[in-house]
């Protein structure tokens, strides 16, 4: 079947009209009368009775008339989906995120560039939104894993350091910075494994020739406010991106100096879904920010 044809035969039958169909179409009469023969030559059918310039439809022709004009209605939806899509009019992206105050952001841009698209927040620690994000679970993530990962495309959008922090009656809590030496006989609080700050602070200590076993007391929990919650009621030293520490008068910062420390916040897809306009436009709406 030409579509071509049943169109131009819904246009004719809309309008009541040859001369307004080819208007309607942008087409000229002659073209218009012509692919309407060829619609009834193909199927050897009369659609329309032609009294002069009056057409009405035939009885069949009545019945294919109500047959597209669902049809097109049908196809105009798909185009207007699609088209609002395109212009991102309306969608849904699945964000993820292992440090939820770095996305806050992000979220607040899309929300006023694209208020039509609906965004659906996971969080995690990078280990769990890098699977996330293989396992097409997540669109897009924003987190410290990934970085080099072949299956994905990602760029940095910042740089942090990982630092020690304590409360300020410990007594490390004068200080501005501390050796890995004088932290050796202390209570770590640390985040549990997965966390990219944690793998950070372990590479560090491993190119120092050391490691977490030297902390027999060390206090593992599963978020960065945990951590803060333990270190300010006196349990111990933190370890945490600098980023992440909320301001708190309870609380000082350790630098460890001498160590790398640094870590990188990544914006990352699967490589099959930068193709996709809403992806794209979340990472050129994450450059502007930076």
């Amino acid at each position: 079947m030409n579509l071509l044809h049943l169109r131009s035969f819904h246009a004719v039958a809309t309008e009541g009209s040859f001369g307004r169909a080819a208007q309607r179409l942008h087409i000229s009469q002659p073209t218009l009368s012509e692919q309407v023969r060829a619609l009834e030559r193909s199927y050897g059918v009369v659609l329309f009775h032609r009294t002069g310039r009056r057409v009405t439809l035939t009885e069949l022709g009545a019945v294919l008339h109500e047959c597209t004009g669902r049809l097109f209605a049908t196809a105009d939806e798909a185009d207007q989906i699609l088209d609002d899509g395109a212009r991102l009019r309306t969608g849904r992206l699945r964000l993820g995120a292992d440090a939820p105050m770095h996305v806050m952001p992000l979220l607040a841009a899309l929300r006023d560039r694209y208020p039509g698209v609906r965004v659906a927040l996971s969080t995690g620690n990078s280990e769990q939104v890098l699977a996330e994000l293989v396992a097409d679970r997540v669109d897009v993530a924003l987190t410290a894993a990934g970085g080099h990962d072949p299956r994905l495309h990602a760029v940095p959008v910042r740089r942090d350091r990982v630092v020690a922090f304590v409360a300020r009656r410990h007594p490390l809590g004068a200080r501005t910075e501390v050796t890995l030496d004088e932290l050796a006989g202390t209570q770590l609080v640390i985040r549990e494994s997965g966390s990219t700050t944690r793998r950070v602070f372990e590479r560090a200590l491993a190119a120092a020739g050391r490691s977490l076993a030297e902390w027999p007391e060390l206090i593992e929990v599963d978020s960065r406010e945990a951590v803060h919650s333990a270190v300010a009621v006196g349990l111990g030293v933190g370890v945490v991106s600098d980023a992440e520490l909320p301001p708190d008068p309870r609380l000082a910062v350790l630098a460890l100096p001498g160590l790398d420390l640094d870590l990188t916040q990544y914006l990352a897809c699967r490589r099959d879904a930068s193709r996709s306009r809403l992806v794209r436009a979340v990472f050129e709406l994450a450059d502007t920010l930076r």
